[in-house]
């Protein structure tokens, strides 16, 4: 079964899954993009749609965010290293944050 590899430009949680999705599953925005194929143990990544590795500087895979921000309110608070953003609840909303830069 072909597996398809996405990723959540606001928050930058990366998943894959044979399911189509319209939306992330970690902070529900619906900026996300498809980031590669999976068939069977081989892993095809569709023209246009490679990944940057190594890059110099701040980017995708550069590590964690600095901030986590609410996309609803934008509320921002620093990162607590160790801790996923989406594990911290948003004070004025009630939201799950996000990680940003």
């Amino acid at each position: 079964m072909d597996k398809k590899r996405y990723q959540c430009k606001n928050c930058d949680f990366e998943w894959q899954s044979a399911k189509e999705y319209d939306k992330c599953p970690d902070c529900d925005s619906e900026n996300i993009e498809l980031v590669g194929v999976t068939e069977g143990s081989q892993d095809v990544t569709p023209l246009g749609l490679g990944r940057r590795r190594g890059s110099v500087g701040r980017g995708m895979g550069a590590g964690p965010p600095r901030t986590c921000k609410c996309t609803k309110c934008g509320y921002e608070s620093p990162k607590t290293p160790g801790v996923p953003c989406r594990q911290t609840k948003c004070p004025k909303c009630g939201l799950p944050l996000c990680g940003a830069d």
